[in-house]
């Protein structure tokens, strides 16, 4: 089986035929089931997004919200509406605005625990202090591929959170890292991190910034990934 990631709301162009837009948005397919985690800030933009990636509204089964802010969580009303069976998992620190959004939606509570949400795909749960932020993770044969809103709480808070849900490598890091207002010395420290972690591959986009996306393909090289709205990724499931 495989599993399928495609960008589809992102700051970073990369597929003709696409919309660009401050926030992120990232599709999972796997075992025919579909994930949209984050809707991006535009639910238009969005929804045109999802009709140019050629995929199927009941497809998506579940949407997870990594937190509150508006370019993760403005397309969500329009998200919602695509499939009324959808489950919709938010974080306890902003489940009611989102139950005020949407009265009649599925909605589902993530607490500050660890939550597998469907077969070897889990959530993180809220991490974090001033901003909690949820991430995800799956569990595939070569390892954990983990997605990233804007990784607020840390992205080595998060590797070390993911690696003791499923103890392995990680296989791919995807979504936004927050590194945008990190110096040279400190995107080094946390690329040496990375690396004594055995990340594979890297397609972080959105708030990673111009200076540590440079930085991680002159060290990571070819497994570096400048992935942006459009970007379609596969991996053996």
């Amino acid at each position: 089986m495989i599993v399928d990631l495609t960008v589809l709301f992102d700051n970073y162009p990369a597929e003709e035929g696409f919309e660009t837009g401050w926030g992120y948005s990232c599709f999972i397919k796997k075992d025919e089931e579909g994930i949209l985690f984050d809707t991006g800030a535009d639910g238009p933009k969005l929804i045109k997004n999802i009709q140019k990636a050629e995929i199927k509204s009941d497809l998506i089964s579940k949407i997870v919200i990594s937190h509150a802010h508006e370019d993760h969580s403005g397309g969500l009303k329009e998200a919602a509406e695509l499939n009324r069976q959808i489950e919709i998992y938010v974080g306890d620190s902003f489940y009611n605005e989102v139950k005020a959004l949407l009265p009649y939606a599925k909605l589902k509570k993530v607490s500050s625990e660890p939550l597998e949400i469907t077969k070897e795909v889990y959530l993180t749960g809220e991490l974090g202090e001033k901003i909690k932020e949820v991430s995800l993770i799956i569990n595939t044969k070569e390892g954990l591929i983990i997605i990233t809103g804007c990784a607020h709480p840390g992205i080595e808070n998060i590797i070390e959170r993911a690696t003791s849900i499923v103890k392995k490598n990680i296989l791919a890091l995807l979504g936004g890292l927050h590194l945008m207002y990190k110096n040279k010395k400190e995107i080094l420290e946390l690329i040496s991190y990375l690396k004594s972690k055995n990340v594979k591959y890297i397609a972080s986009s959105h708030c990673t910034g111009e200076l540590a996306r440079k930085l991680f393909e002159e060290n990571f090289g070819e497994s570096f990934i400048k992935a942006g709205v459009g970007t379609h990724l596969s991996f053996k499931n």
